[in-house]
């Protein structure tokens, strides 16, 4: 009797309790979208958990909550995964997936310290304006248009979508100016690796991967420091590019298992026939504890994050141009595929 009083005290800080993300993706009522990966359905946790401890245990239950709440609770992800792993459709779904949750709470705002009716902000920063529009930006809308649960409570316009509660999602490029003045909560930079790395104006505030991360990491930490998120997408472009950097200096330790793949380039050739096999290897980490507090990493090849692929879908890229295809699909930037030497431990060796 005396727990059943306490509950009615206990602040109630929802107006709907939220689905599961699997629900959220498959359900007709929600996105209706096909069965993710086990790692699609990680990162998408990992980019939208946003909720207090105390919110995810009352609807987990304390030993699901507690677990849930320390295995996603991050402020940033690094995430180095092949082209085609479907980088795009997941920030699309986890964007979403926040979205969702924060108009499942009775007023975002308030929740998170601000005034009622504070704006809060969520955004994807591609390499240009073309990506952004016709990537990121159609791809999350298409979702929000097709979904039952959200119709009639967003507005939509060119470049960004705005929902109840002074929620937007906006499509940002590295090409513009820094989104001052946005109460960000989630910052996704898409492709960063493909940022410029360099400053050509004499300008150290110019528009660089490392540039553009730290204003979206301090806009993100001076807003949200608690519970706000900046995630990292890209392949990696050569050794030691941004993603690489970065996925490398908040590791403490890891264990890597070395895996192989033997092509076959034509099954009817001759057993042995020259020039007929092709054997790459590529590593997969398992990260065992961070520098840093509250942050994910991972890196893996497209075929092995995207169920829908095989790594012999990707047979001939590998074939006609195995640097670039190592580069792109198995995230081991061995060398640049533009370089003028195209195997730098060839050369070495």
């Amino acid at each position: 009797m005396f727990n059943d009083f306490l509950e009615v005290l206990k602040e109630n800080h929802f107006v709907e309790t939220p689905v599961d993300v699997k629900t959220f993706v498959q359900s007709p009522d929600y996105l209706g979208q096909p069965l993710l990966s086990d790692i699609q359905y990680e990162i998408v946790e990992a980019m939208s958990q946003i909720y207090r401890k105390e919110d995810v245990i009352d609807i987990m239950g304390d030993i699901e909550g507690t677990k849930h709440f320390n295995k996603y609770t991050k402020n940033e992800l690094i995430l180095q995964l092949g082209k085609g792993s479907g980088k795009d459709f997941i920030s699309t779904v986890a964007c979403a997936y926040v979205v969702y949750k924060l108009l499942c709470l009775k007023d975002p705002a308030i929740y998170y310290g601000k005034p009622a009716g504070d704006a809060i902000d969520i955004i994807n920063v591609a390499i240009n304006a073309q990506q952004a529009k016709n990537v990121f930006f159609k791809g999350f809308k298409n979702k929000i248009e097709n979904s039952p649960w959200f119709a009639g409570k967003y507005n939509s316009k060119a470049e960004s979508i705005e929902f109840e509660h002074a929620i937007t999602v906006y499509s940002g490029h590295s090409e513009r100016e820094s989104h001052e003045g946005l109460n960000l909560l989630v910052a996704v930079l898409d492709e960063i690796s493909g940022f410029a790395q360099d400053v050509g104006t004499g300008n150290d505030q110019g528009k660089t991967a490392d540039n553009i991360y730290k204003a979206f990491r301090a806009s993100v930490d001076s807003r949200f420091p608690d519970l706000g998120k900046v995630a990292l997408l890209s392949f990696p472009r050569y050794p030691g590019d941004f993603i690489s950097q970065k996925y490398d200096d908040v590791i403490a330790d890891k264990e890597v298992i070395t895996k192989t793949h033997k092509f076959t380039m034509n099954p009817d050739l001759p057993e042995g026939a020259e020039g007929n096999y092709l054997e790459i290897s590529w590593d997969e980490d398992t990260i065992l504890s961070y520098k840093y507090p509250g942050v994910f990493a991972l890196k893996r090849p497209t075929w092995v994050v995207n169920p829908t692929r095989s790594v012999d879908d990707f047979k001939i890229s590998f074939f006609t141009d195995l640097g670039d295809a190592m580069m792109r699909f198995a995230c081991v930037p061995t060398f640049a595929s533009d370089a003028f030497f195209k195997q730098a431990e060839k050369v070495r060796a």
